[in-house]
């Protein structure tokens, strides 16, 4: 813990690529070299991770774009190199300055963020029962730039929290693995949970073209996902591919869940970025168990979940004119043991998935800068082990639309499907599919409704269980 706790500080303390180079990457590598015994994929990630350092002193700066960071100022599922930018107090949140107290902060090089989350829902017919169900989140966040304080360059600590209320429609009454209402975030089908989230330190170097995070980390929320998901309401679009989390729980999401790990972002252009990632795999620690106070390594679990993703970031560059789009590529491998479920008395070693994403915009409908238009996406994730993945396969698509109606710009009407194989293991199912269409009603920078619509079609890929039809809708704050 001392050899690690030196690392770091001499990580964060060094500023001078020619310094860093030539003293932190073998001190480091030494270090954590064991951590990757078990698998080779990790190791093979590792020495990527590796090559970043080697090279980034060439990278190219990239400040996250508007395009991916919409909304600073709400912490939920907001990707990690955009907390702490800065945005506007007065437009963006419902509490504006705090009475200038907000703006004091700021100084500090402190920033809270908040927002609140609710979406009531119920199923008038189909699933295992019909019944109405409220959940809601409200999510904080504390994002705190240590430059001010520490004098250190591009160092900052950030830490969230979550209070988690209501009941799962899904797991109480419709009885798929879809589940409909992404605003509940409670660990062990709760009702009423305060939970610790994201919490971790964050280096910026090199002009900010290499971001290193070290802490406790949720994988879905940097993984496998892109803006346009946000829209949606369904877990299984938002924030990602559900398939990724089924097959494997500690490929978690916050809420509920956080793992300890370490990620990073380098920016090789303005055009592509490089994502790796390292996690542990306590599968009660991905599950928010103890609140999110779980921080134990090792419960029975082993090994390390390895994560690499490119993006490919579409005329989205400053100074670019064209549609924009984001295409992404990623995988994983988890070098634990998984129950086998062809033999549930035996377990087999490691798991992997491949997936790939994209969103582009097809139409602009606006002067130049707007976001008006209307944007296609698509999504495919592969884990062909079915002898541990209880869902090898899974397709998604569909259509988002901001601005349709003449004067309501920032409205988005959308519209998609996905569709999820189960393991031929898994008796007596085949796919689950879910249809889900909504439309944002954008009344301010800080205020939307959104009435939604969804249709289950097999839940749990079960002829057993009726389709079900869920008629909902989403009330977003952002404080």
């Amino acid at each position: 813990m001392m050899r690690a706790a030196s690392i770091i500080g001499r990580l964060f303390h060094y500023s001078n690529p020619l310094v860093f180079h030539s003293s932190i990457i073998p001190t480091f590598h030494f270090s954590i070299a064991p951590f990757f015994h078990h698998s080779v994929l990790p190791t093979f990630l590792y020495s990527i991770f590796l090559g970043m350092g080697i090279s980034a002193a060439h990278g190219q700066t990239n400040p996250p774009s508007s395009v991916r960071c919409p909304s600073p100022a709400d912490p939920r599922q907001l990707y990690f190199e955009c907390r702490g930018r800065p945005f506007d107090f007065i437009e963006e949140t419902l509490t504006k300055d705090w009475a200038g107290f907000r703006t004091e902060l700021n100084r500090l090089g402190i920033t809270p963020t908040a927002s609140y989350t609710a979406q009531l829902m119920g199923n008038p017919g189909g699933g295992q029962s019909r019944g109405f169900t409220y959940s809601g989140t409200l999510q904080a966040s504390i994002f705190w730039d240590l430059h001010k304080l520490l004098r250190i360059p591009g160092l900052s600590f950030n830490v969230g929290g979550a209070w988690s209320t209501g009941k799962n429609l899904s797991a109480d009454y419709i009885g798929n693995s879809f589940t409909v209402q992404s605003a509940y975030g409670s660990p062990g089908n709760g009702t009423n949970n305060l939970t610790l989230g994201e919490t971790y330190l964050q280096q910026q170097l090199f002009n900010n073209s290499l971001v290193i995070v070290v802490g406790r980390l949720a994988p879905a929320n940097t993984f496998a996902t892109i803006p346009v998901f946000n829209n949606y309401l369904n877990v299984g679009i938002n924030p990602g591919p559900a398939s990724l989390g089924i097959n494997d729980p500690t490929f978690t999401l916050y809420p509920p869940g956080a793992e300890w790990g370490a990620q990073a972002i380098y920016n090789i252009s303005p055009a592509f970025q490089m994502v790796v990632g390292v996690f542990n795999t306590n599968q009660s620690s991905a599950g928010g168990g103890k609140g999110g106070l779980d921080f134990a390594f090792q419960q029975g679990n082993r090994g390390a979940l390895s994560v690499v993703q490119v993006n490919y970031l579409f005329n989205d560059a400053p100074g670019d004119t064209g549609l924009p789009g984001q295409y992404s590529f990623g995988g994983f491998y988890d070098s634990n043991r998984f129950t086998s479920l062809s033999n549930p008395n035996a377990t087999k070693s490691g798991t992997y998935s491949i997936y790939g994403m994209f969103q582009q915009m097809i139409y602009h409908d606006g002067e130049a800068g707007s976001d008006k238009g209307l944007t296609v996406w698509g999504s495919a994730v592969l884990a062909p082990k079915s002898s541990v993945n209880a869902m090898p396969y899974f397709v998604g698509g569909g259509l988002s639309y901001q601005g349709p109606i003449p004067g309501r710009d920032n409205d988005i009407a959308a519209a998609g499907v996905i569709y999820g194989t189960f393991s031929r293991y898994i008796p007596r199912t085949t796919a689950e599919t879910v249809i889900e269409m909504n439309y944002q009603i954008t009344f301010n920078r800080w205020l939307s409704i959104t009435p939604d619509i969804q249709y289950v079609i097999r839940p749990s890929g079960s002829s057993a269980i009726k389709n079900a039809l869920v008629l909902g809708t989403q009330l977003a704050i952002v404080f």
